[in-house]
């Protein structure tokens, strides 16, 4: 019998990124999707949008789920949310990864258990 995993959600603030401001939007979506990948994800498609002088936004969609990631250059600050019911997918390895290459001075880490959907069927049935 297979055992599914409960669904959570990590959602980190990176602060005081000092390795940021100089970065290239296609740099940052690079080392996002490399460190999602060596945390065991499947990336599915990769989707970003830089806003004019200011920062980024940046979706994977992941076999497990997705990811997302926003900047903001001009503050240092990087918000990264991941949601997974995966055991392979090592979001906090992950997390810990996008630290290192920001240069981030501090960070929060909050994980978020979310609603089981392979739960049963609301006629009761799997």
């Amino acid at each position: 019998m297979k055992t599914q995993v409960p669904p959570a959600l990590y959602s980190a603030d990176l602060g005081g990124c000092t390795d940021l401001i100089d970065r290239a939007p296609d740099e940052i979506m690079a080392a996002f999707c490399a460190a999602l990948r060596r945390a065991g994800a499947t990336v599915v498609r990769e989707l970003s949008h830089s806003f004019p002088e200011t920062g980024l936004t940046c979706v994977l969609i992941l076999s497990e789920s997705h990811a997302v990631l926003h900047t903001w250059p001009e503050t240092g600050t990087v918000n990264i949310d991941i949601f997974s019911c995966s055991t392979r997918l090592k979001s906090l390895e992950a997390i810990d990864e996008l630290r290192r290459s920001f240069g981030a001075q501090h960070i929060t880490v909050q994980e978020i258990p979310r609603a089981d959907g392979h739960g049963p069927r609301p006629d009761g049935r799997r």
